[in-house]
């Protein structure tokens, strides 16, 4: 398949823009020429009526998803600076241990074969380099498949 059939086919971005809402427009403003004209038009007004309810509904939902949208976040970033203090004292206590012990992005669980990266959002992009011993950095969020550090 093509690139200009996979993305004419699958991008929902194209038909929201270029057919949906077009359509939408022309039928608000067929229904609103032909109740001025020939009144009472096709609908009565409906669709125009329909079309301002789901507008104003729209509007309101994308402002409670503007004010719920910063508090989650920033109860994440409370999440994760809390899990961060934990997972620095308990690294501190493996490399006591084992001196030579590194955290290899390769080797960790989140690590995405795929992209060659981590699929973790982390808030605080200092996690990732630690700097717990005078050799090697550690990322806080590494994991492997057995392992109990957590």
């Amino acid at each position: 398949m093509n690139y200009f059939l996979h993305y004419f086919l699958h991008d929902r971005k194209f038909w929201v823009v270029r057919i949906v809402f077009p359509a939408t427009v022309g039928l608000a403003v067929m229904d609103f020429l032909t109740y001025i004209f020939n009144p009472p038009g096709i609908s009565n007004f409906w669709i125009c009526r329909i079309i301002a309810i789901l507008a104003i509904l729209s509007v309101i939902a994308y402002g409670v998803y503007l004010y719920i949208t910063p508090k989650k976040e920033k109860r994440v970033t409370e999440d994760q600076a809390i899990f961060e203090e934990k997972r620095e004292k308990e690294f501190r206590k493996i490399i006591e241990e084992n001196p030579g012990f590194q955290s290899f992005c390769y080797t960790c669980v989140h690590f995405n074969q795929k992209i060659r990266a981590c699929s973790l959002n982390i808030k605080n992009p200092k996690a990732r380099n630690m700097k717990l011993s005078e050799k090697y950095t550690y990322c806080l969020y590494w994991e492997t498949l057995g392992s109990k550090i957590i």
